[in-house]
């Protein structure tokens, strides 16, 4: 390997670098965004505070099944 090779070679690893890092950053915050929307999505959620998912199928009011029948 001569030596313009190797600067050659080291000049692309520099530049594959700082690629990286730039991705990174993009990616970061990309993550930090996709953070924010799913904590305000729970804080929205917490506002109008939706039933808990295990709840769905559950009756709206106690009722006694004999009181009915009688009427």
């Amino acid at each position: 390997m001569t030596e313009d090779e190797f600067k050659s070679a080291v000049q692309n690893i520099l530049m594959m670098q700082n690629n990286n890092d730039q991705n990174f950053q993009i990616l970061q915050a990309q993550i930090d965004n996709l953070q924010k929307q799913i904590n305000d999505l729970n804080d929205l959620k917490e506002m109008f505070r939706l039933p808990k998912p295990q709840n769905k199928d559950r009756k709206l009011f106690d009722t006694d099944e004999a009181d009915t029948s009688n009427d």
